[in-house]
């Protein structure tokens, strides 16, 4: 373990746990580099990385998974059950590995990127995406202690105000057909959370996570492990049903839900990024409110940024339930808050009461179409 002379003004400070030397010294110019992070220690073993946290008390930990003896599964899972802090997954482990990666989020790493290979993964993005992922694992930093303290109690719903413009009234009778969901960073576990709790439902479920191409077919498969449902990730064309649910695919391009001849079908297109992501929250959301209006609820988790915000006033002016995740659970309350301020929010709920409450909301109406 080195340690390095931290200046005089607080930064952000960060241990580096990777068995690559050159990795070591490349992350520490790049953090070091940054404004506001300063790399305090690197470690090259799961073992000298928990003895370093002790010693130094790091604000951020970046993890490579592939240690010696494969151990970054498991010093993450000890850190976040003993010592929790946000730890960052900086690991080559992408494409066949990328199961360790889904594991690793869904322990309760807030975010990953991929080491660069020369080729898909370059030196140039590395750096940027890094230096993005440190900024959205320090604005999680406050909210981390809270929000895992929360999960475990019971939290009642919160109604958000009412606020204009007015939402159109659901017809009477109404039945829901289907449930919105999307998150980003913190959302794997968060998503997880909802779907097993709505999995007795059966009503089809669609979800937008940002994941890079490569990741979401291995989400939908954890998904599914999880809760029960036939989980898949979305293919051009696949109808809906009851007891199914979709992850939009990571890439280039954007997922849509239209109804067809009474039919519920995934529609994939090719866009520009929209509020700089693709796939984005607000595409399936606005197209969720064009096509279903009052018969679908909408649900925005953890995340930084506000991409879902103005899709899920959309479904809220057409008639739909809409609910965000309440700030203390949220890895990072960036898009749920981002709703709220706009009005976009019937409803404020703790992480671990939203299946409940839409359980709640569904009951009131009659059961959901029969596909």
């Amino acid at each position: 373990m080195t340690l390095n002379q931290a200046p005089s003004a607080r930064p952000v400070t960060v241990l580096v746990v990777d068995d690559s030397v050159l990795m070591q010294k490349l992350m520490t110019q790049i953090i070091d580099s940054a404004p506001g992070f300063k790399v305090i220690g690197v470690a090259g073993s799961a073992e000298e990385g928990w003895d370093a946290i002790q010693e130094l008390r790091p604000d951020l930990l970046t993890l490579d998974l592939e240690l010696p003896g494969r151990h970054g599964l498991k010093l993450l899972a000890r850190v976040l059950k003993q010592d929790p802090l946000p730890v960052l997954i900086v690991s080559a482990f992408g494409g066949p590995g990328a199961d360790n990666t889904i594991q690793a989020l869904e322990l309760g790493a807030i975010d990953f990127i991929e080491k660069p290979d020369g080729t898909t993964h370059t030196l140039e993005g590395f750096m940027k995406h890094l230096v993005a992922a440190l900024h959205r694992a320090s604005a999680s930093r406050k909210m981390l202690a809270a929000a895992r303290a929360l999960a475990r109690e019971a939290a009642p719903a919160r109604l958000a105000p009412v606020r204009e413009p007015a939402r159109a009234s659901a017809s009477p009778g109404g039945r829901t057909s289907l449930i919105a969901i999307g998150a980003s960073t913190g959302g794997v576990p968060a998503v997880q959370v909802v779907m097993r709790d709505l999995a007795n439902l059966r009503i089809p479920m669609v979800v937008v996570q940002h994941m890079p191409a490569g990741y979401t077919a291995k989400f939908a498969a954890r998904l599914a492990a999880a809760t029960g449902l036939d989980v898949r990730e979305a293919a051009d064309g696949d109808r809906l049903k009851p007891g199914m649910a979709v992850v939009a695919p990571g890439g280039l391009r954007h997922l849509e839900i239209e109804e067809r001849r009474g039919e519920l079908v995934c529609v994939l297109k090719e866009g520009p990024l929209v509020s700089g992501h693709s796939p984005s929250v607000d595409v399936m959301f606005h197209s969720v409110a064009r096509s279903l209006g009052a018969h679908a609820v909408g649900v925005l988790l953890t995340g930084m940024g506000r991409d879902g915000a103005d899709g899920l006033l959309a479904m809220r002016k057409a008639g739909a339930e809409t609910l965000i995740q309440s700030g203390e659970t949220c890895v990072v309350n960036g898009m749920p808050k981002a709703a709220f301020e706009i009005g976009a929010a019937d409803r404020v709920v703790a992480l671990d009461q939203i299946g409940a409450a839409i359980g709640h909301l569904i009951a009131e109406r009659p059961h959901q179409r029969t596909a």
